[in-house]
């Protein structure tokens, strides 16, 4: 016979988990949204200024 198994189950499972994790991500962006907070997965808008450099 051959040895040739192969296990669905260990990558189902991560499948599953990875997919339960950008649930709660989501669920988490939703609330952060109604509440009216800014999303820390965004960058902001304005950024950082530039470097002012001096001429004489």
């Amino acid at each position: 016979m051959s040895d040739n198994v192969v296990d669905f189950e260990t990558s189902k499972h991560s499948h599953l988990h990875k997919r339960k994790e950008a649930k709660v991500d989501a669920i988490k962006r939703a609330f952060r949204n109604a509440r009216g907070e800014a999303d820390p997965d965004q960058p902001r808008s304005g950024g950082k200024p530039g470097r002012k450099t001096r001429r004489e």
